[in-house]
């Protein structure tokens, strides 16, 4: 790749990193890819981008894959352990438990009643696509050219999966061999929090309220909210560190609901239907699809996913179950989504009401159960997190691009369990869970910069109402 280089991570020492005392060992990177003899000048700016890109690259080789098969993996099991171990080494205050989320809990230095400052992320990686081995290309001073890896895919300043880079040119990426993801998703937010840990612990003069962090397991199979404590972590205003390219915050997204209908009729053979009591489940459950999925809504946009743009919700009928392998019982599984929770009431209360009269008029017996899986953010933050964010990206020379996702967050998912949102932060992720992903190391350095600037807003509050 035309001047394009691809250089090694030097060894602690040769980085000048040995004052920094409680970095861990990387010297098992060296051989991970290939040496240069000219380093970066990342150091001379600032020792700790040096350290947080180091450990990022460290991360990278921890095999921490979730599954949807498994309560935990193995894998996941062996990663918290070694940054349980590593926090521990700063001399903080953490706690693994039997459920293998990691907390930590710094005390307030200041005086007052300084409002509890949370941070979050996920040390799983997706199981949707190779992670085991993987294999990191550090490119320094990119060239604005095409990324060729080695699994034959390029990531293209002109296609979709590259559309970002032009704005990284003589700049410093990391990809993968293009034989597995890279894991950014979320090994990047983890290592701006470690980092932000070890800045805390080596700095104690520096000012900040009561913090408190907590590290979890499966949220890529959407279960990071599981088994998570509200003792251990009930901040009063929260950032996840999980999102996208520079500036980028995640301000609200769908609620997310899961609705499913049990259609019960009776067996028995058809042809003697009228004898034995058979009635098939089927035909009364294609009646209630059809009632809460319409096809016109007086000239309304469909409530389904193909006609849901914007701030518009939808519901889908996602599919039916033959649970006991007879047509006699019909479980159906709706997916609700929208931002306003009062959406989702609304098609709930619709489904209630059409419920007596399907039974009434088949003579089949109906229940439902509803699964709440992540809730809008937006309508659970703390009134100064808006004005917070703004300022310590201002203080970082980072421009906020607020969003509302049309999907669900790790914050989200918190919501469910603590009944507080969180804003989600860039990280410097791209092309999430592919082959073809991708880290900008400015842009993680530039998170890493706001959460310290977080601390400092939150800090300087008076109180926690």
């Amino acid at each position: 790749m035309k001047g394009t280089h691809f250089i090694a991570l030097l060894a602690v020492a040769a980085l000048g990193l040995s004052n920094l005392n409680a970095y861990a060992s990387s010297s098992t990177l060296t051989n991970q890819v290939t040496r240069k003899v000219a380093h970066t000048t990342l150091a001379k700016q600032d020792s700790y981008r040096q350290v947080l890109l180091e450990r990022f690259l460290k991360y990278t080789t921890y095999d921490s894959q979730s599954s949807e098969k498994e309560q935990i993996t193995d894998v996941q099991i062996e990663t918290a352990k070694k940054l349980f171990a590593e926090i521990q080494s700063f001399g903080l205050n953490v706690t693994l438990t039997p459920n293998h989320y990691i907390y930590v809990e710094i005390p307030s230095n200041v005086k007052g009643n300084i409002p509890t400052l949370g941070f979050s992320c996920h040390y799983d990686v997706t199981p949707d696509n190779p992670a085991t081995g993987i294999k990191a290309r550090l490119i320094e001073k990119y060239d604005g050219q095409p990324i060729v890896l080695e699994n034959g895919q390029v990531i293209d300043p002109a296609k979709d999966n590259g559309s970002y880079l032009p704005t990284q040119i003589g700049k410093t990426i990391v990809t993968s061999d293009g034989t597995t993801i890279l894991s950014a998703d979320d090994k990047a937010g983890v290592s701006i929090i470690m980092t932000m840990l070890q800045t805390l612990a080596q700095n104690p003069n520096k000012k900040h309220g009561k913090i408190q962090v907590v590290i979890a397991p499966n949220e890529d199979v959407g279960r990071a909210a599981e088994f998570i404590e509200e003792t251990p972590y009930n901040p009063d205003i929260a950032f996840d560190f999980d999102g996208g390219v520079d500036g980028e915050v995640v301000v609200g997204n769908f609620n997310a609901e899961q609705v499913l209908v049990t259609v019960k009729g009776h067996p028995g053979h058809q042809s003697h239907a009228a004898e034995n009591g058979y009635l098939n489940a089927w035909f009364p459950a294609c009646v209630l699809g059809a009632g809460l999925c319409p096809v016109t809504t007086d000239g309304k946009p469909l409530p389904l996913p193909n006609k849901s743009v914007g701030k518009q919700g939808y519901v889908e009928l996602h599919h039916i179950d033959y649970p006991a392998n007879t047509p006699s019982v019909a479980v159906m599984d709706f997916r609700l989504r929208g931002f306003n929770q009062a959406e989702l009431d609304q098609w709930k209360e619709d489904l209630q009401r059409m419920i007596p009269s399907v039974e009434e008029a088949y003579g089949v017996e109906i229940s439902t159960e509803v699964r709440r899986n992540y809730g809008n953010v937006g309508e659970a933050i703390h009134p100064e997190a808006m004005n917070i964010t703004r300022r310590a990206f201002a203080a970082a020379g980072v421009t906020p691009d607020f969003k509302e996702e049309r999907a669900g967050t790790t914050a989200s998912m918190f919501l469910i369990k603590l009944g507080k949102g969180a804003f989600t932060i860039f990280t410097g992720q791209n092309n999430p869970h592919a082959f073809t992903e991708w880290l900008s190391e400015d842009d993680m350095y530039k998170s890493y910069r706001v959460s310290l600037n977080l601390i400092d807003e939150v800090a300087r509050m008076k109180s926690a109402k």
